[in-house]
């Protein structure tokens, strides 16, 4: 006899006393065994598999059921099982029988009918069982019926004597299976199977091919269909060519952007439950009553719907583990997914509760005073109303966030109900005098910009769909611009050639629709940026990044950069092209949020090339690990290592962590050159050896085309590598030593120069402290100072004729003179000049912390170096400012007069 006893539990559950004395052989059964991950489908499975005859593999099928089942409610009513535990057994059970079953018939009906064989692979074929809904997440609840798709890859012919075709042979199949589920015997039945939700419903094939339902979803498929097929999994069958179905599927149900059509349907779909539960007074229904299972469903199935295109770990099929992803990515409040988590648990359990007790698919409490009791006892409490009070907490919890995630914005103002409806005729005087209402200052420009705008091509060629979205956008639109102090019409002109560009993709309509908050701030940063009105234009899907402000006006620090690009490599580290997309689509957004928390004055000036620097430093970081991954996959590993020794120097403003937004990247490759042997060592056929010296020429190649590489979603930068060793002459690719050689014995000074602001941007720790030991020896050296002055003033001439644009009437504020590079090249002359007396000077590669070094030194006078240090960050600010707003470096040439003589009086004291 089991440490458990069942007859403890019959007053909780009339089904486990029922079964008991029925059956009283599951006495003796052990209640306290606990199975581990899959070990109870491969029971099922093994003893399925073994029946002799179709009588037995009934049997078996329904004692099986009946001793697993019986198990999981006296473990769950003893409180031994959480209720992970309990959904997943019951769901391994289903997946166990269904499985067994299925090839149990499989074998058979290729006894009688041959093989099925595909006609274009003519490889033979199996049929392949999704489980949807719960079954499909492995959250099934203790009664539920199972909902399933049956599917097969190729269409064709079987091979045996009496041939027939795969449509024919899969649907006897199924019908067979069903058969053995759904038949009542004496022993009962095993479940009720729902196929109503395959393509085309109860009037479609049994079974269906992968071209037939790829077309199907094509052409007729549904939003609550999307809906339904999130949690799809394949629970029995050939589950690697499940692999190829869920590819076929993932672009009907996961859109490329994202995706807010979603909440229309959900919405839609929740309004029609609501009626039904209204109509049939189920607002006692656990599952589809007010702040019940469902609701919780619907928010994370929102997300992933709305998200899970971009964000691929939102396509999975388990509701809690998804939960906690949304609230560690910031989807949502870490309290809120705590109190929707603890809400979920109660309410599962207590549905399991309810049908444990007489193993009936039901959601609703009990109206049975003894039931009442029995389910109050079972979760914990003394008396019924102390359930029905703590489970009123629950649900009022889950509505409200609900509401809060699918609430509609209702445009309430009688002046934005007239301009919708001017918006949808022809824009005419009496347009003009709503706009005066509004408050718009030249309400005549803003008018014929709204003309311009409805008669533009992109807004004549729009969908009936996307011109009902624009209809419920305009008026909000115009509602917020009308509250600006200034620039209104600017501000039209620039969301206005945002939205034209997203017209043809309404889903982006819909998320300002649904998302006031996004609306505003899209008003709020194009109107203070052309430059990211630019970005928002060629690349929409930022406009996601509106949505929270504690994210957008946060840019992320390295060591968070780096931690999301290792979570992306993880991602598509098999798929070389999303590596590549989904890498733009996050540079993209990391430098998004930068610029807004710039123009918004959320970071100082000075910080803001620090997080556009991490931000490349990120980028080549993960670029050169998927390359190492990828080379060393198809050629093993170089010969004594088992770490990359790979080199990645960042020279110029990329060295200097100075990048501004446009800046391309300054780049060195190198490899250390302690490595025995001289080719990679493959560890399986399928590689093969490779010369070290080819190996890290293509590691080279390979990430500067990972960089460059144009695609949908743009380059990530472009990439300079002219200053390796020979310039355009030298090799991509070369060792530290030659590079070690080539400084000492060829570069000229205005290499050494760029040394200054070079440092170690990827690799390993030792390979970094090998290049910087050589940096700081190398530079440290002595050196004729009035040599070093020469070159510098004359390479700092021939710079200034070449590109100084300066004019009569115009500064140029990077190249002309007493401007940033004027600072820049007198820093690098004291560096290089003295640093064998003053080490610090090129401790460092940014020019403001070599300046602070200068205070320690003689070198110059404190007051000269406070004005270099000014001027320097009033002139990097203003570069940024300028690059927002996509005008060059130039400024009024009345402009920065004073800065512009200091800088130039410190020049000719330090360098004529």
């Amino acid at each position: 006899m089991s440490a458990i006893c069942p007859q403890d539990y019959y007053k909780w559950s009339v089904f486990v006393e029922r079964e008991c004395l029925r059956f009283p052989e599951l006495l003796t059964k052990k209640f306290d065994r606990v199975y581990s991950e899959k070990e109870l489908i491969e029971l099922c499975y093994q003893t399925l598999l073994a029946c002799e005859d179709e009588l037995c593999l009934k049997t078996q099928l329904r004692r099986l059921r009946r001793e697993q089942m019986v198990r999981i409610a006296v473990r769950d009513l003893a409180g031994l099982a959480e209720l992970h535990e309990t959904m997943r057994d019951v769901s391994d059970l289903a997946d166990g029988l269904v499985s067994g079953a299925l090839d149990w018939w499989y074998q058979r009906f290729v006894q009688r009918f041959g093989r099925p064989i595909g006609e274009e692979s003519r490889q033979a074929q199996q049929m392949v069982i999704l489980g949807m809904g719960k079954l499909g997440g492995r959250e099934l609840n203790f009664s539920s019926d199972i909902d399933l798709i049956y599917l097969y890859e190729e269409k064709g012919y079987t091979d045996g004597k009496k041939s027939i075709s795969n449509d024919e042979f899969f649907s006897k199949l199924g019908l067979a299976l069903n058969k053995s589920l759904t038949e009542l015997t004496s022993e009962g039945m095993v479940y009720r199977v729902d196929m109503r939700l395959r393509p085309f419903g109860e009037v479609g094939p049994l079974a269906i091919s992968f071209v037939g339902a790829e077309r199907y979803y094509e052409v007729h498929g549904r939003a609550w269909e999307r809906y339904a097929l999130v949690k799809a999994r394949a629970i029995a069958g050939d589950k690697e060519k499940a692999k190829t179905l869920f590819d076929i599927l993932r672009p009907f149900i996961y859109r490329r952007y994202v995706d807010y059509t979603a909440m229309d349907s959900l919405r839609d779909l929740k309004r029609m439950i609501a009626a039904e539960v209204r109509k049939k007074g189920m607002e006692d229904n656990l599952k589809l009553g007010r702040g019940g299972i469902r609701e919780i469903e619907f928010i994370v199935q929102a997300f992933q719907l709305v998200h899970g295109g971009r964000d691929k770990p939102l396509q999975g099929q388990a509701l809690l583990p998804i939960l906690e992803y949304l609230a560690s990515q910031d989807y949502i409040a870490s309290q809120d997914a705590v109190e929707l988590r603890d809400a979920y648990i109660f309410l599962r359990r207590a549905e399991n509760r309810i049908q444990e007790w007489g193993d009936q698919q039901v959601h609703s409490l009990p109206n049975d005073g003894r039931q009442r009791q029995a389910l109050a006892e079972s979760m914990g409490f003394t008396d019924y109303p102390s359930f029905i009070h703590q489970l009123e907490q629950f649900r009022e919890r889950v509505q409200r966030h609900f509401d809060d995630v699918f609430a509609e914005e209702a445009v309430v103002c009688d002046l934005t109900d007239a301009l919708a409806q001017a918006w949808k005729g022809p824009l005419e005087d009496d347009a003009l005098i709503l706009l005066t209402q509004f408050g718009f200052q030249k309400p005549g420009d803003i008018l014929n910009q709204l003309r311009k705008f409805k008669k533009s091509r992109a807004v004549g060629h729009m969908s009936a769909e996307a011109t009902t979205r624009l209809e419920q956008v305009m008026p909000l639109l115009l509602k917020q611009l009308a509250s600006l102090e200034t620039h209104q019409e600017m501000a039209l002109q620039r969301v206005l050639s945002v939205i034209e560009n997203v017209v043809r993709r309404s889903v982006y309509l819909v998320l300002l629709k649904e998302k006031p908050v996004a609306l505003t701030h899209l008003i709020a940063l194009c109107s203070a940026s052309a430059w990211l009105t630019d970005l928002l234009v060629k690349y929409p899907a930022l406009m996601d990044q509106l949505l929270d402000l504690s994210s957008l006006y946060r840019p992320l620090k390295l060591d968070e950069l780096l931690g999301d690009a290792q979570t992306l490599l993880k991602t598509y580290q098999d798929d070389e092209e999303q590596f590549m997309l989904q890498l733009r689509h996050w540079r993209h957004a990391q430098v998004f949020k930068v610029a807004a928390a710039d123009i918004t004055g959320q970071v100082p000036v000075m910080h803001v090339s620090d997080y556009l620097t991490w931000i490349a430093e990120a980028v080549l970081n993960v670029a050169h690990d998927y390359v190492w991954l990828q080379l060393t996959k198809k050629y093993g590993l170089p010969n004594g290592v088992n770490t990359s020794p790979f080199l990645i120097l960042g020279y110029g403003k990329l060295g200097g962590i100075e990048l501004g937004y446009g800046s391309d990247l300054d780049l060195v490759f190198l490899y250390d050159t302690v490595l025995p042997g001289d080719k990679t060592q493959p560890t399986h056929d399928r590689q093969r050896a490779l010369e070290h010296g080819t190996f890290f020429m293509r590691m080279g190649q390979k990430i500067i085309s990972l960089l460059n590489s144009m695609m949908p979603a743009g380059q990530l930068y472009e990439v300079d590598t002219r200053l390796r060793p020979n310039g355009d002459s030298g090799l991509m690719v070369t060792t530290l030593k030659h590079f070690e050689h080539y400084q000492q014995e060829k570069a000229w000074n205005w290499e050494h120069q760029a040394l200054i602001r070079a440092r170690a941007v990827v690799g390993n720790e030792q390979v970094r402290n090998n290049f910087e030991d050589f940096r700081l020896a190398f530079l440290s050296q002595p050196r004729d100072a009035a040599k070093v002055k020469a070159e510098v003033v004359e390479m700092r001439q021939k710079m200034r004729s070449a590109l100084d644009k300066s004019t009569d009437h115009e500064f140029d504020i990077k190249h002309g003179q007493g401007g940033i590079v004027d600072i820049e090249f007198m820093v690098q002359y004291l560096g290089l000049a003295y640093a064998h007396r003053e080490p610090g000077l090129v401790k460092w590669p940014d020019n403001m912390r070599i300046l602070d070094e200068l205070k320690q030194t003689d070198l110059l006078d404190q007051q000269s170096i406070e004005h270099l240090q000014d001027h320097y960050r009033t002139y990097r600010g203003l570069y940024h400012k300028l690059a927002l707003q996509n005008e060059k470096s130039l400024v009024d040439g009345k402009a920065l007069q004073n800065a512009r003589q200091i800088v130039i009086k410190i020049w000719k004291k330090l360098m004529d």
